[in-house]
């Protein structure tokens, strides 16, 4: 079974600003992306990674991942990475361009299995779209001889996703270890029959 791995993006401009931004459109496509130091933490990660040239790269096409993707590739020397839009940021409705702060009512309401707020998309739907992301990553990883893959994206998503991959409810996400900024976790290889 190939290694799938997923990395969070780097340092945005959103993270210093302290604002959610989670909707597409220009801000999340093309104004808000990766810090000077989103850049460096993004190439750290990939010199440490121990991951070489055939590595697949596949990433949300919001900037702050897709940067942060590409400036893993670069290191690394592997191909321009591809994009998902699956792997996109999950949706905070009534909470885009707020306070960072809100993300925490919107957690406690996800714990309790109740309704995160007007428009913010439900934990059971970002699994749903990032659990068909892996499996289409799994699957080509396969088909190209069995290259590790990295999955970029955004912290609520890969949250989730390592929490359902555990067998674990997506609800219960903030039960992981918080994602930081370019870091780079192993998700386990799939269960027989799962």
């Amino acid at each position: 079974m190939s290694r799938v791995l997923v990395l969070r993006h780097g340092e945005s401009t959103a993270n210093v600003a302290g604002i959610i931004v989670s909707r597409p459109g220009p801000r999340a496509l093309v104004e808000v992306g990766l810090t000077d130091r989103g850049r460096e933490q993004a190439r750290a990660a990939a010199e440490a990674s121990g991951l070489g040239a055939d590595a697949i790269l596949v990433t949300s096409d919001f900037a702050r991942a897709a940067e942060t993707a590409r400036e893993f590739a670069d290191v690394l020397g592997a191909a321009e990475p591809i994009i998902d839009r699956r792997l996109r940021e999950r949706s905070f409705g009534i909470f885009e361009e707020g306070p960072a702060a809100a993300y925490a009512q919107v957690w406690a309401a996800d714990a309790a299995g109740e309704h995160p707020g007007d428009g913010v998309e439900t934990t059971l739907d970002v699994a749903a779209r990032a659990l068909a992301a892996l499996a289409d990553a799994r699957a080509s990883a396969q088909s190209s001889g069995g290259a590790p893959v990295v999955l970029v994206a955004h912290g609520d998503v890969l949250q989730i996703l390592l929490t359902v991959a555990a067998g674990e409810p997506a609800r219960s996400h903030r039960s992981q270890p918080h994602l930081g900024n370019a870091e780079l976790r192993e998700i386990p290889a799939a269960r027989p029959g799962a």
